[in-house]
């Protein structure tokens, strides 16, 4: 080949990479070849033809079975979806991701690694039995209600202000990590310790059927409602808490219950012949 075939059909390569790099960027929401027809129809009801401008997909009640096309929206920052055949997303490419919403599915894991962004998650009504959070300290709202988890690390996740995780199969809870903590919901677990010490901002706490035997509420000081049925707490303090609103105890081994130092407790409930001290 001479020197000048080899300059056209290099010129020529050159162009048609360009040409491909060029239709990549200018890629149109009508060129992605759904899997999923109900999760395509979600993606075109936005009317927005370019995808890198889509920053929202509310697709919760489209019964999205499978979302593999999601990695063409590197924009977007909510995501919500629910679909009983979805058992699995790579999110890995949605780095803008802030609020992500899929409940109701089937998803056994979760790999959020790459969702530094990431303040508001709900994976409730799923099949996860673990959930690495670790890389998402932003995160302020967290429910992961009706799911397989025995053990969930909050260590890193400081702004954690809403954490909802009733009925899973978590057997302790350490909340020393994250001081804004407001409320918790943690109903129908296998619960026989939780740490609330460093947890001065929370002021409603829920441990109804589950496995405590102790609790120091001692400085929740902020604590309005409080609901503990069905557990086996022989001795309660709450002489701390004088804005408590509420507090179910019932089922539980108690003998005795001062609630003197609680004058704005109006709804309150514990066994027929525990000795209460008003």
């Amino acid at each position: 080949m001479n020197c000048h075939k080899q300059k056209t059909v290099l010129a020529t390569c050159g162009l048609l990479v360009s040409l491909n790099v060029f239709s990549k960027e200018a890629l149109d929401i009508n060129d992605i070849k759904f899997e999923d027809g109900n999760f395509q129809k979600c993606v075109l009801e936005q009317k927005i033809s370019d995808p890198a401008k889509v920053t929202k997909l509310i697709c919760r009640q489209f019964n999205v079975d499978s979302a593999n096309e999601i990695s063409y929206f590197p924009a977007i920052e909510e995501l919500w979806l629910s679909g009983k055949g979805l058992s699995s997303i790579d999110l890995s490419k949605n780095t803008e991701l802030t609020s992500v919403s899929i409940t109701k599915s089937n998803l056994s894991g979760l790999d959020l690694s790459n969702n530094l962004n990431l303040t508001e998650l709900n994976v409730s009504f799923n099949q996860i039995s673990e959930l690495n959070l670790t890389k998402n300290s932003k995160i302020t709202d967290l429910s992961v209600v009706s799911n397989q988890i025995e053990s969930l690390d909050l260590s890193n996740n400081i702004e954690l202000k809403y954490f909802w995780a009733k009925e899973n199969r978590l057997k302790s809870v350490d909340f020393s990590s994250n001081p804004k903590l407001a409320q918790v919901g943690l109903n129908n677990n296998q619960i026989s310790k939780v740490n609330i010490n460093k947890n001065e901002k929370l002021n409603k706490l829920s441990l109804m059927y589950n496995k405590l035997s102790e609790l120091d509420v001692s400085k929740n000081i902020e604590l309005k409602k409080l609901y503990l049925t069905d557990n086996n707490l022989t001795e309660l303090d709450v002489s701390h808490n004088s804005k408590l609103r509420a507090l179910w105890a019932t089922e539980n081994p108690l003998a005795e219950l001062d609630i003197s130092s609680n004058p704005s407790l109006s709804d309150y409930e514990v066994d027929e012949g525990v000795l209460v001290q008003e």
